[in-house]
């Protein structure tokens, strides 16, 4: 197969990066614009695609079998944590930090923080979460376990675990079936990685 672009930063790349932690298996593509690596975690077989931007403020732990997609972005001051087997589809923007808008302070990285009013709190996607193409979630966002979360929803506060939500906000419309954990159980049991067929 003939690729353009298509390579990936080999093992001996990733470790000079610096990471906090760095498990086996990882993936993550050349474009991929990596800020503060040190409060950086990534799990065994994390897979990152092109063009996504992970700027790490108080901590962003990503666990294991973890996969975001191409044109993606974490970012903020406060801590994101990315929990076991869960999926960020393409173009989604997972927030711990926004700006208050209001009018009654400035907004923007170029201006002093006494002149703002940054909203930060800590952003958490539980296990075997996924997450939809072209979703936002805003800082404190708490996802449960096994949630699903359709294309182009805003996520604001808690989403129940086991649920498909949609929407803006999204919200739960339907219960999820927990069958994927005994096939987490049978894939754990192997101890093969995801991209050995």
């Amino acid at each position: 197969m003939v690729s353009y672009n298509g390579e990936f930063l080999d093992s001996a790349e990733l470790g000079k990066l610096g990471f906090r932690s760095l498990g086996i298996g990882v993936l993550v593509h050349r474009s991929t614009v990596l800020i503060r690596c040190e409060a950086i975690s990534l799990g065994d077989y994390v897979r990152i695609d092109p063009f996504c931007l992970l700027s790490a403020g108080e901590s962003l732990e990503i666990g294991r079998n973890v996969h975001i997609g191409s044109h993606c972005s974490l970012t903020g001051n406060a801590p994101i944590r990315l929990e076991d087997f869960c999926g960020i589809s393409h173009g989604t923007r997972i927030f711990s930090a926004s700006d208050d808008f209001s009018g009654g302070t400035m907004t923007g990285p170029t201006v002093p923080m006494r002149f703002r009013n940054v909203h930060s709190a800590p952003v958490r996607i539980g296990r075997h979460v996924v997450v939809g193409s072209s979703c936002v979630v805003l800082p404190g966002s708490k996802v449960g376990d096994g949630a699903a979360i359709g294309a182009m929803s805003l996520v604001k506060g808690e989403l129940t675990e086991w649920t498909i939500c949609a929407g803006a906000p999204a919200r739960s419309i339907s219960p999820r079936s927990r069958d994927l954990l005994t096939l987490q159980n049978i894939y754990l049991t192997q101890e093969s990685g995801p991209y050995e067929g």
